[in-house]
């Protein structure tokens, strides 16, 4: 696939076609309308993407490029168990930040990591394993399957972040409450002592602080306005 290089750039272009598609459904994004919203010519876009499967495609890629990037943003430190809650924080604060992209990706029945869907997917779950390998290696996690293990954990983690974009929570504070008193339980679960555990996540507060809410806007402000309006039209 060619890169996209419109006056948006890429990135913003998958936002805006994101936030339609998650926001309206399938039957919204056309590549049409997504010309019309950023000011180009379908035959630009055409001449990038084929047609709305392979532009949904591109839109989950894209946020595994940047969940992939944001998890391999924490340093690796002496400490595995550290190092694995700092990337389990991560992983909430940039699924809120891009939840149009994380929809797409990862709540429409695309992903699956013997496929590598979206692409890229099971490299960052391999990743993921490693990390909790390491836990188990240090006898921080006293499971035997590191796989298993992250299995367990994604289940909670995914759970909380799609309750979070359901705004199920009255406000942050109680929300990041409940991420850490989920993740918590989880890793007691897998063997991790107590006190040690509750050490690390004191420790890895600040990474928690830092993605406590949505704070990257999934659309453009000057074209946010735009797709209100055009869903009060309902068109």
């Amino acid at each position: 696939m060619k890169p996209v290089n419109p006056p948006l750039g890429r990135s913003r272009l998958l936002d805006i076609a994101a936030h339609i598609l998650a926001t309206e459904g399938a039957g919204a994004l056309t590549v049409r309308r997504l010309a019309s919203e950023i000011g180009s010519s379908t035959m630009s876009l055409y001449s990038h993407f084929a047609g709305k499967n392979e532009l949904i495609e591109a839109i989950a890629d894209e946020f595994v490029i940047r969940f992939g990037e944001a998890l391999k943003s924490v340093p690796v430190t002496d400490d595995p168990l550290y190092d694995f809650v700092c990337m389990s924080h991560r992983y909430r604060s940039i699924s809120l930040e891009n939840r149009d992209l994380y929809r797409v990706a990862l709540v429409s029945g695309r992903l699956s990591i013997e496929r590598d869907a979206p692409r890229g997917m099971k490299g960052m779950f391999d990743y993921c394993v490693g990390a909790v390998a390491r836990c188990i290696a240090a006898g921080a996690l006293t499971i035997d399957d590191p796989r298993a293990g992250l299995l367990v954990i994604w289940t909670g983690v995914h759970g909380q972040v799609a309750l979070e974009m359901e705004q199920v929570f009255p406000d942050a504070a109680a929300a990041a409450g409940a991420w850490l008193n989920c993740f918590r339980a989880m890793l007691l679960g897998l063997g991790a002592v107590p006190a040690r555990a509750d050490r690390v996540f004191r420790s890895a507060r600040p990474y928690l602080d830092a993605g406590s809410g949505p704070t990257a806007a999934a659309v453009d402000p000057a074209i946010a306005p735009q797709l209100a309006r055009k869903r009060q039209r309902g068109g």
